[in-house]
């Protein structure tokens, strides 16, 4: 892969492979560590790919196997870790904080089809190929992620 065809390919990819990695892992720090292997993956990768797509949803791959794979590790099984409050966004609206909190509370299975589908714009179909998961699977954690959410910010609207 030429030198400008990789940087363009990180410009334009690196904050959708950031925002997944952070919705994993939920420290800056991890995120960081997986943005950089996944980009390190495609460097070293001697592939074509077919369209800009298709790069899409291979680093989107690459970024859940690496997320996946720090969590296997005997390190993070073993070693409990302090959460980082410091650098949680700052919202001007309430609506926009509680709805963050929310999502930052669904298990990783609801978490990822939910950033995928609204945030990404994929289709159920697309997200079942890039995730390796059956569609019917993909509406499921849609559905129950939607449910679960509905019912943390019904109970945040109704406390004020």
């Amino acid at each position: 892969m030429e030198a400008k065809d990789y940087e363009r390919i990180v410009n334009k990819y690196i904050d959708t492979v950031y925002r997944i990695a952070i919705s994993y892992t939920k420290t800056p720090a991890d995120a960081d560590d997986i943005v950089q292997q996944t980009f390190m993956k495609l460097l070293a990768k001697d592939r074509r790919f077919v369209d800009e797509e298709h790069i899409k949803r291979w680093l989107i791959r690459v970024c859940i196997n690496e997320c996946n794979s720090l969590f296997s590790s005997y390190w993070r099984r073993n070693v409990d870790s302090i959460d980082e409050i410091a650098n949680e966004p700052a919202f001007s609206m309430q609506e926009k904080s509680d709805l963050y909190y929310a999502i930052k509370k669904l298990p990783h299975k609801c978490k990822i089809v939910i950033y995928l589908f609204y945030y990404e714009g994929y289709s159920s179909k697309e997200i079942s190929d890039i995730l390796h998961i059956n569609e019917a699977t993909v509406r499921t954690r849609l559905s129950r992620g939607r449910n679960i959410l509905r019912t943390e910010l019904k109970e945040a609207w109704e406390d004020e």
